[in-house]
């Protein structure tokens, strides 16, 4: 009785597997046997040819997956710090803002690498806490991020140099002492030439940010490597360069964080939608936008030139707010999209045999902040479906979600995102 080794797709433990064969196959097996081995030199180990038997299946695994959950502006505006605010039991004041997660946290804890775009500072108590226009918010955030399912933020944005050089540095620092990873700010100019590429189940990710605007407070001359910015984007070349250098460091995939765009437009600008194609063309799979704090539409685009013709990249052309104190407002802030967040979320495919990389399919939640009840984010199709009572909702604002759900998916579906994938 012959006994055939394979391996098992799910433990990836090699096991036995026995066969009857007939009397005549094993006198030929036996006869090949005194042929190949008695009269031939034996083989250097690993240079024999890998022969399956009939029917029996090659169960190495040839594809590798994972997960990914992106969203928008983390924010911390003073009044989610006031409601932060803590005694701990020696009686120092703390800051807690793990409410805001309560409701999400599943679907970020969900996936098997979160991200997200940290609009604020760490800088430190030092400094004074703030809110807008220059803000700093308590770095027991980052804690509270980190607990909350997220694995790195993007740190390139235009409130990055609100606290200064040092209040980057710091924020940088606070935010990796939480166990994050941070990318588009950097401690030092090896840092940022480093591509940060994640292994996430076997899938080496790359992932980078920039910012065209830092609210005009200059990036000091002897320290530009600080921060990925391109004043408004004119010469995009670094970004196009720096994708390429990822691929050559062995990414799979490549994730760029843009902080674009225009604020409270729901509509992706022109040069968005041509600097998106750009990127594609240069080597990127997925482009995560923020900066309008709206929802703004996702889109499916095809690469148009060099090795990747053909294929399709994502970009999700504004995120919108994931946690802030926003609300309409007018004239300052006029509209109560606001409040809605975009949950996006991917499906990563590595075939093995060709050793291509993919978007196999990618979907998305719509989330809405709960001001009044400790800026608690909500997935508003899952309150739609449960109720107001655990949300602490009443019926007006239950109705006010049914509209915004229908309101917000009409927005993400300009470019027939879903019937397209």
């Amino acid at each position: 009785m012959l006994k055939y080794i394979y391996t098992d797709r799910k433990t990836g433990v090699n096991q036995l597997r026995r066969g009857h064969i007939l009397g005549l196959l094993v006198i030929a097996v036996i006869l090949a046997f005194l042929g190949t081995t008695l009269f031939s030199p034996p083989l250097p180990a690993g240079l024999g040819p890998e022969v399956l038997p009939p029917g029996i299946p090659d169960n190495e695994p040839r594809v590798l997956s994972a997960t990914l959950a992106a969203v928008g502006d983390i924010m911390g505006h003073l009044t989610q710090v006031e409601q932060a605010r803590t005694t701990a039991a020696d009686g120092s004041v703390v800051y807690d803002f793990r409410p805001s997660f309560d409701f999400i946290a599943p679907a970020l804890l969900d996936a098997d690498i979160t991200v997200g775009n940290l609009e604020t500072t760490l800088a430190g108590s030092a400094r004074g806490y703030s809110g807008f226009p220059t803000f700093n918010t308590p770095e027991e955030l980052a804690a509270n991020l980190k607990e909350a399912g997220f694995d790195l933020l993007a740190t390139a944005n235009n409130h990055s140099m609100d606290m200064g050089m040092s209040g980057l540095k710091t924020t940088v620092e606070n935010v990796r002492a939480a166990g994050l990873l941070n990318f588009g700010t950097y401690l030092t100019p090896e840092d940022r030439d480093t591509p940060l590429i994640v292994d996430v189940n076997g899938i080496q990710i790359a992932f980078t940010a920039y910012t065209k605007s830092t609210n005009g407070i200059p990036v000091p001359r002897d320290h530009g490597y600080a921060v990925k910015y391109i004043e408004n984007f004119q010469d995009p070349s670094p970004m196009f360069e720096e994708i390429a250098a990822a691929r050559r460091a062995g990414a799979d995939l490549v994730a760029v964080y843009m902080h674009w765009g225009f604020e409270y437009s729901f509509d992706p600008a022109d040069y968005q939608r041509d600097l998106a194609q750009r990127l594609a063309d240069a080597g990127a799979d997925l482009i995560l936008g923020s900066h309008p704090h709206v929802i703004q539409p996702l889109e499916w685009i095809t690469v148009r030139e060099g090795e990747r013709a053909g294929k399709r990249a994502l970009v999700a052309y504004s995120l919108g707010n994931f946690v802030s104190n926003q609300f309409h407002w007018p004239p300052y802030i006029p509209t109560p999209a606001v409040q809605y967040g975009l949950l996006l979320q991917v499906e990563l495919e590595k075939n093995l045999n060709s050793g291509e990389t993919v978007i196999s399919d990618a979907g998305y939640q719509i989330t809405w902040v709960h001001r009044d009840w400790r800026h608690r984010i909500l997935p508003v199709q899952e309150v739609l479906k449960r109720g107001p009572e655990e949300y602490n909702l009443n019926s007006a604002q239950m109705e006010e979600l049914e509209e915004g759900l229908a309101w917000m998916k009409g927005i993400v579906e300009t470019f027939r995102f879903s019937e397209l994938k």
